[in-house]
């Protein structure tokens, strides 16, 4: 190109011609490189033994099933030869806990423990659910005075009763509530024993503490509930709590395992059951109405009647206050059996799991006050609640099925009750929370007869003709009354407490067999490490509040206080959070 053909070059400047080497040499050695990169990988390539990718083949692909038979192999993309596997072993090695071991340790050799003293085998509580064929359903209904309403109310009245240890006693506690007029389809039982489906699949027997017969409570038409593993008392409750959200129930009750039950059989007339707060600055502390209805010409209501009554009370507008009061919880014997607002509970965290079991209803309790929410309790009692530590002989006396007789050991009369009385009014002091708990079993018949005697010391059952299956045919035979039932029971109540308040819960070590079963734990280490988690629990409480003892609202303590407060003892002189103070 000429310079006058090359308007860009300026004046003096001479276009320089290509120089055709330096670009041949470059695009060589582009070629150059790019060959040798492929000879590499073709190299490779060829230099790798030849191996089918096998594919992953179920478990089921391998064994017959005895429906399905067996599964085709998983297609690699080659029909006519099978995926290969590396058919070199795995190397494996059992673990050791030498990890752990401390050099220059002296370890001293093991030593046992005292043997526990021997315990006797339980018997069966309830031997009519043990027969076969299984009684007829009639024999199990309670009383005619105390049956439910054929037609459910509108409410839904779901009753928790969580279980962990000694089959016995909860039984005794559901079939009182049946006997008392609890609809039994609303009753649940919680297992609560970590045995996973052991009971469900009938793996545990009678002398194993966490043994519970799934089949004999759904002869009573009561259900059951598994926690899915081994739950904290407070964790339990948060485990009702969720219960009741994922199943819709507004409001539940739920009881202790270790109470009876009884209904005001011989009451002439139904008292005003009106509840009452525990907050001396609640503006609900007395209404003008009762809610129960004029007294019944047939029978007084029901415990069942006067829960109903009470759920409704507390849930709909009354006369003269345009809502219902803010309430968590109602008492009905303390927490012995509880209605729950479970909305108001959860709107405070639920229960604190840090305070395993002894002073988490403190907690709870304090907590949901502090929040403006009443924990309620009736001028009246609905019932005859008792808290006891032993059983009846035969629990099915309680259903008053003829032929039956209630009996328990050291009950002989009025000199015994007497002297049961006087341990009560010695014995018993302040219950969980601080709470004074009064004897209410003022019903019991004090009339000296020898039939009350005939079964000191023995398990008797008498057997109807027929093998108990029309009891309206046996109508002559003796049927249990209410008065000596109630009577008996206030007897179990008061031995409860004839030593004080610190033996109260013997009755969740009588039970010492299981060995070789299931989910086997010692019976003795079991209560151990139970003790040692209540102590514990002692421990945060203090820490949280600062103080020892469920007393702390007297010291000006709120819920914003919780974990900034300083200890009012010293530790060092007074002793840790869990003893001491006012516990």
């Amino acid at each position: 190109m000429t310079k006058e053909q090359s308007p860009c070059l300026e004046s003096g400047q001479v276009e320089k011609a290509p120089v055709p080497l330096v670009s041949w040499l470059r695009h060589r050695a582009r070629v150059v490189i790019a060959g040798a990169l492929l000879g590499c990988i073709l190299y490779l390539g060829l230099s790798l033994p030849t191996r089918t990718v096998a594919s992953f083949t179920p478990w089921h692909a391998t064994h017959d099933t005895p429906n399905h038979g067996p599964a085709p192999i998983a297609a690699t993309g080659d029909t006519k030869t099978p995926p290969s596997i590396p058919d070199e072993p795995l190397e494996i090695y059992e673990w050791s806990p030498s990890a752990w071991d401390i050099p220059q340790i002296n370890l001293r050799a093991k030593a046992y423990k005292p043997p526990s003293d021997p315990v006797l085998p339980i018997p069966d509580p309830f031997p009519l659910l043990s027969q076969n064929p299984p009684p007829s359903r009639d024999l199990l209904r309670p009383p005619r005075a105390n049956r439910p309403p054929k037609v459910h109310v509108p409410e839904q009245t779901p009753l928790f009763i969580g279980f962990t240890r000694n089959w016995p006693q909860l039984l005794q506690c559901v079939v009182s509530y049946v006997a008392a007029g609890w609809p039994a389809e609303d009753i649940w039982v919680v297992e609560n024993t970590g045995a996973m489906d052991a009971n469900a699949r009938g793996r545990l027997t009678l002398q194993n503490p966490f043994y519970l017969n799934h089949t004999q409570l759904g002869m009573l038409g009561v259900r059951v509930i598994m926690t899915p593993t081994l739950l904290t008392f407070a964790q339990l409750q948060n485990f009702y709590l969720w219960t009741a959200l994922t199943r819709n129930y507004p409001h539940y009750f739920w009881s202790h395992q270790d109470v009876m039950v009884f209904s005001n059989e011989n009451s002439t007339a139904a008292s005003p059951l009106t509840p009452f707060s525990t907050n001396p600055k609640s503006k609900h502390t007395s209404k003008p109405n009762p809610i129960l209805p004029p007294p019944s010409t047939l029978s007084p209501p029901t415990l069942y009647t006067n829960a109903v009554l009470t759920l409704r009370y507390l849930t709909t507008p009354s006369p003269g206050y345009k809502s219902p009061p803010a309430w968590a919880h109602h008492f009905f014997a303390y927490d012995h059996l509880a209605l729950v607002n479970r909305d108001a509970v959860l709107s405070q965290g639920g229960w604190d799991t840090h305070i395993p079991f002894y002073s988490s209803d403190c907690d709870t309790y304090l907590r949901l006050r502090w929040a403006g929410l009443e924990q309620t309790e009736s001028y009246s009692a609905a019932g005859r609640i008792l808290d006891v530590g032993s059983v009846l002989g035969d629990v099915g006396a309680l259903l008053r099925i003829p032929g039956v007789r209630g009996w328990v050991e050291g009950f002989d009369g009025e000199e015994e009750e007497d002297e049961a009385e006087g341990s009560w009014k010695r014995g018993r002091g302040k219950g969980k929370g601080g709470k004074t708990r009064t004897r209410t079993g003022k019903g019991t018949s004090r009339k000296k007869t020898k039939s009350s005697n005939s079964n000191k010391g023995k398990y008797r059952v008498t057997t109807l003709p027929g093998g108990y299956k029309d009891a309206s045919t046996h109508e002559s035979l003796y049927t249990e009354s209410y008065d000596r039932l109630l009577a008996l029971a206030t007897h179990m109540q008061n031995t409860k407490y004839a030593r004080g308040n610190h033996h109260r819960n013997t009755w969740q070590v009588k039970q010492r067999g299981g060995q070789g079963e299931p989910f086997y734990r010692d019976a003795d280490g079991f209560e151990t490490g139970v003790q040692m988690q209540i102590d514990l629990g002692r421990k945060v409480f203090a820490e949280k509040w600062g103080h020892r003892g469920c007393d702390v609202e007297k010291m000006g303590v709120r819920t914003g206080d919780a974990w900034r407060l300083e200890r009012d003892w010293d530790e060092e002189t007074e002793g840790g959070g869990h003893t001491g103070g006012s516990w």
